[in-house]
């Protein structure tokens, strides 16, 4: 009985499960059912519409594994991408795919977002400014395009720099349990909420910062009508808290300004705005207190990769754990945020981006794990060397010459230099700032009709001006300083034979050859060498009054620059204009058209060659443009150190010109400079553009420093060696002029019959074609002495100029002359250079 009983209660339970999983089922069906419903496109734009981007991401995700080439999906996706923060670049993808097939003009407007937000800042203006001049006068998104176009121009050049930060951890956390994840030492500060601090008359979430020491607070609160935040500070006296007080100008503005942390050493100051001149949302900013004024100078926004187009703030360093944190939405969405945890040890700079890439990788912000790779497996790490590449690639590009960079501080070996190249970068971070400001005001000013308020922006603007000017004008002085007592320590240590150097050296990528110490291309280096003693006679008095011999050769080797590119130029003419004259051969007949099936036709070959000719001429128009610049670059420090010392002689009688021209030189060579840094990129025009206010500027501080020159040695003679030598000054009333450095042997004490016997052995020039080494033009005949250590010297005058031309040597090729320079030049002929003589003439060097 029992048994059955049992079964019965099985049969039983057994049905009551069937029929529950039944029940179970049949709810699950509708509600399945109902959600499949939910994913149409007409719910789609109902969630977009309502601003639900996450629900509608659902919907279209759904739909673009059904309908992947459906142009409207596409770009409702990458809509919902770009509102989420999700996947970015899959945003861009879907949102080009939706432009190909011309779903409708707002496409720019998102494609623009999402490069913004993918730091692409020059694809961002582009599509900004489509969706601008095609956007009917009512359309909702015109405002808020305008803004983000004038971020994407702020942000683009402060992108130009970025910190490359190793990031140690980063972590999601809510709103409202954001200190949790800041963890400084009680020796760097207390954060806290206002809440926790005051009792009332303060928004009680919001985040302030009490000092070490327990005496300063410093908050956020409102203060103006227009409801924007302003940071205070209240100081602790022995009754009590004194009265807030804001902070002003120009750490606050007329926006939100919050999030404020000083550091430890009590001079530098970080807090978060969202001021004009940013990326977009909050920035982190930093701001320097000068003690001696007792005020903070012009904040600095931290850029790449502290700063995005999204919300960052709250920066905390504690420098005795070399962290630092910061906080960021860049990466989240509604009510989350992302705290980065960073290394921080004071030696963290910003270096100049190579690239758009190196600036989106640099703002993913990604960890760095101890083997150099990063959460997403990327290695960071150049394969090629067992040393932590991140460690040593250093955060600064400070060039000292043609052949060293240096990458870090510790690459420096002049403490010296280190100093002036700190005080340098830190005037330059200053600067950028009140670039920055400057630039909002010019555009504020364009806003403003009144005309008191246009008054007052103008008066401001000029002040900037003169700020940034002078900001500049230092940062340069400072650099310069920098790299030449850097210099003047590796050749100490050259000469006493302790110098290591580091490995900090740059290659120079020119397929080039080296020719008499210049970097030409070989095919070219068969050109006379007159060129070069017509440029070098006009600067050599100059030269030799003032500067010394280090800087003379420094000078003479952009003079030799200089020369080359002129002579490139021409060439680059020359080609350009044979290929207009390259015509076409008559057409040909079809049956030899048949013959010649499978190869080309004579026109063919021209207009082969003519095209040929073309691209030869371009290369060679941007080398010597190239050439004009280094030429020019590498004069312009070494002229503004020495009218820089003439400054610090003159009295204001004397100097006022040479200041003045000075003055100039600097301004054309900072127009040189702001175009060859327009973040819109670079064209050969405005290449050859900078290069000829470059020329200009050069001039001006040419003509000062004759100037300067001529004041206390117009009347004074050289002499080298207690001989007196022929003054420039003469000579160059001649039609020849006179190379500079062989003027040094020229001895008037000795007749020119006292070398006849050596030129006698030479006679005059042979009549075969030969080779010979240049070793100067002299208005008097070279030493003696000088001449006996070299090969048989034999001369040209040149008619009517009261000069000679003096060679030594006869080679049969040119490589033989090259191997005798040297000699040459140990005998005190420093400008030997091989000539080439044919049929008794001075002519070209023949090309090979």
């Amino acid at each position: 009985m029992e048994y059955f009983l049992v079964t019965d209660m099985i049969k039983s339970l057994y049905k009551l499960f069937f029929l529950t999983v039944v029940l179970v089922i049949m709810s699950w069906m509708p509600s399945s059912a109902q959600q499949q419903t939910e994913l149409t496109p007409k719910k789609g734009l109902e969630y977009i519409e309502a601003g639900d981007f996450g629900n509608a991401q659902m919907v279209y995700a759904h739909l673009l594994k059904k309908y992947p080439s459906d142009p409207g999906y596409n770009f409702y996706m990458g809509i919902c991408l770009v509102n989420n923060r999700d996947d970015i670049p899959q945003a861009v993808k879907n949102l080009n795919f939706a432009k190909l097939k011309r779903v409708s003009r707002n496409v720019y407007f998102y494609l623009g977002r999402a490069h913004q937000l993918s730091f692409r800042f020059d694809e961002a203006i582009a599509n900004f400014d489509i969706f601008l001049k095609s956007a009917p006068a009512n359309d909702d998104k015109i405002e808020e395009a305008k803004l983000y176009l004038e971020q994407c121009k702020d942000s683009r050049k402060m992108a130009s720099k970025i910190f490359e930060l190793t990031v140690l951890d980063k972590s999601p956390i809510t709103k409202n349990k954001l200190l949790e994840k800041y963890h400084p030492v009680k020796d760097v500060g207390k954060l806290r909420r206002n809440g926790d601090f005051f009792d009332s008359g303060v928004n009680p979430d919001n985040v302030m910062f009490e000092t070490e020491r327990g005496d300063v607070v410093y908050f956020a609160m409102t203060s103006n009508a227009q409801n924007t935040l302003s940071i205070f500070k209240m100081e602790k006296w022995l009754d009590g808290w004194g009265d807030s007080k804001i902070l002003g100008t120009p750490v606050n503005s007329e926006h939100n300004d919050a999030f404020p942390f000083m550091a430890t050493d009590g001079s530098t100051f970080y807090f978060s705005s969202d001021r004009p001149g940013g990326f977009g949302g909050y920035d982190i900013y930093k701001a320097y207190f000068d003690n001696e004024t007792q005020s903070f100078l012009e904040p600095i926004n931290l850029g790449v990769p502290f700063n995005s187009p999204d919300d960052d703030f709250l920066f905390v360093s504690d420098e005795f754990n070399q962290v630092a944190w910061f906080a960021s939405n860049r990466e989240t969405r509604g009510d989350t945020l992302m705290v980065y945890t960073i290394k921080w040890d004071g030696s963290e700079v910003r270096n100049m981006a190579d690239n758009a890439n190196q600036v989106t990788e640099s703002a993913k912000l990604m960890i760095v794990a101890p083997d150099g790779s990063t959460k997403h497996g990327k290695n960071l790490r150049n394969t090629n060397s067992a040393e932590d590449k991140n460690k040593n690639k250093g955060l600064i590009k400070f060039v000292i010459n043609d052949t060293i960079v240096y990458t870090k501080f510790e690459d420096f070996i002049s403490a010296e230099a280190l100093q002036f190249f700190k005080d340098g970068y830190k005037k330059e971070q200053h600067m950028d700032s009140l670039s920055v400001l400057m630039k909002y005001k010019r555009s504020k000013y364009s806003n403003i009709n009144d005309e008191i308020q246009r008054n007052k922006i103008v008066n401001e603007i000029l002040a900037l001006e003169n700020q940034v000017y002078s900001l500049e004008d230092e940062i340069q002085e400072k650099y310069l300083y920098a790299r030449t007592r850097e210099m003047e320590e590796i050749q100490n240590r050259v000469n006493q034979g302790t110098y290591q150097p580091a490995n900090n050296t740059i290659n120079d990528e020119a397929k080039s050859v080296n020719f008499d110490g210049i970097f030409i291309p070989e095919k070219y280096t068969f050109h006379s060498s007159d060129e070069f003693q017509r440029h070098f006679s006009q600067q050599v008095d100059m030269y030799n009054k003032l500067f010394s011999s280090n800087d003379i050769a420094a000078l003479r080797f952009a003079d030799s620059l200089y020369v080359w590119a002129n002579i490139l130029n021409l060439e680059s003419a020359r080609l350009m204009e044979q290929s207009s004259k390259v015509v076409e051969t008559e057409g040909l007949k079809l049956g030899e058209l048949i013959k010649k099936a499978d190869s080309l036709s004579d026109a063919a070959q021209d207009e082969g060659a003519m095209s040929k000719m073309i691209k030869e001429s371009k290369e060679l128009k941007m080398l010597s443009t190239r050439l004009y610049h280094k030429s020019l670059d590498k004069k312009f420090p070494v002229y503004y150190l020495k009218l820089k010392d003439a400054s610090r002689n003159l009295n204001e009688a004397n100097s006022k010109e040479i200041l003045l021209l000075s003055q100039q030189g600097n301004a054309y060579f900072r127009e040189a400079k702001s175009i060859l840094e327009e973040p819109t990129g670079l064209n050969l025009e405005a290449y050859e553009k900078a290069g000829t206010i470059k020329r200009t500027g050069i001039e001006k501080q040419e003509k000062a420093l004759r100037l300067y020159g001529d004041i206390d040695q117009r009347k004074i003679s050289t002499h080298v060696g207690g001989v007196e030598q022929a003054t420039i000054d003469r000579i160059e009333k001649s039609n020849e002029p006179v190379s500079p450095i062989e003027d040094k042997t020229v001895n008037r004490a000795l007749a020119p019959a006292q070398v006849a016997k050596s030129l006698q052995q030479a006679a005059d020039v042979q009549k075969e074609n030969v080779f010979k080494i240049q070793i100067g033009v002299f208005k008097n005949a070279p030493d003696q002495d000088a001449l006996d250590k070299i090969p048989t010297v034999s001369s040209l005058e040149l008619e009517e100029s009261g000069l000679t031309k003096y060679f030594a040597g006869s080679f049969k090729t040119y490589e033989e002359a090259q191997k005798g320079i040297p000699g040459v030049i140990e005998a005190g002929f420093k400008g030997a250079f091989v000539v080439y003589f044919k049929d008794s003439r001075l002519s070209p060097i023949p090309q090979k």
